[in-house]
């Protein structure tokens, strides 16, 4: 006689062989109706959400812990440079040598062009080492796959005007959670807090963008403006 097995070990172990397909063939015989259907609700069932616990080892924390950079104090310019503190507040959680704030990346974005050149950040991030994209075509599903992978994401949005009809030339955040019990991303945005709702900011400076959370229902509006996959952002993936 074999050693008898655990289920939950012999699914660790599951590599899809006949006879392992022949063994949960006939242990699904054995189950009645209402224990498949118990089964099946627990087996997908999503684990609760606790955006703030510290992760068991080996899982992804959420938020991931992204250092938090504040714009407005980088100088007379600093009103323009969220896509460069968006992009360092990434690199500095990615521990990329030499980066230790947003002004450490901004001197390298200088040495290729304007901060607010997305040819200047790929021509610094390739300078840098760093494996990284400018995407126009993202989705929520995308940035979630990104999360759940571990990596922020620095996220385009348009700032001015009501969510019902977002305007501007831009502003960058960065992507560093989600709490889906509350619909919302989990971001630092760079300038501060944002009215979402009317367009322009609550608060400005100092800390007042360090994580945040931004409802899903009028951030999503002000970053997929041309439908549910035109989000522009750098990934890392």
């Amino acid at each position: 006689m074999t050693n008898p097995i655990r289920i939950p070990d012999a699914f660790r172990a599951f590599k899809g062989l006949p006879h392992q397909l022949a063994a949960t063939e006939w242990l699904d015989d054995q189950l009645t109706a209402e224990q498949r259907e118990q089964f099946g609700e627990m087996f997908r069932a999503d684990p609760p959400e606790k955006p703030e616990a510290s992760p068991s080892p080996g899982l992804v924390a959420n938020p991931l812990p992204v250092p938090y950079f504040a714009q407005l104090d980088n100088g007379p310019e600093g009103w323009r440079q969220c896509q460069t503190s968006s992009l360092a507040m990434c690199l500095a959680f990615l521990k990329v040598p030499g980066i230790k704030d947003d002004v450490d990346y901004l001197k390298v974005v200088q040495r290729y062009g304007d901060t607010t050149s997305q040819q200047a950040h790929q021509l610094a991030l390739t300078a840098l080492k760093v494996r990284a994209r400018f995407r126009q075509n993202m989705s929520t599903t995308d940035l979630l796959g990104e999360l759940k992978a571990g990596l922020p994401v620095a996220i385009g949005i348009l700032h001015h005007g009501p969510v019902s009809a977002p305007t501007g030339g831009g502003h960058y955040i960065t992507a560093i959670g989600y709490d889906i019990k509350a619909g919302a991303w989990i971001v630092h945005d760079p300038y501060g807090e944002q009215d979402l709702v009317n367009g322009g900011w609550v608060r400005k400076g100092g800390n007042a963008g360090r994580s945040l959370r931004y409802s899903q229902r009028n951030l999503n509006p002000r970053w997929l403006p041309d439908g549910p996959a035109s989000g522009w952002g750098w990934v890392f993936s």
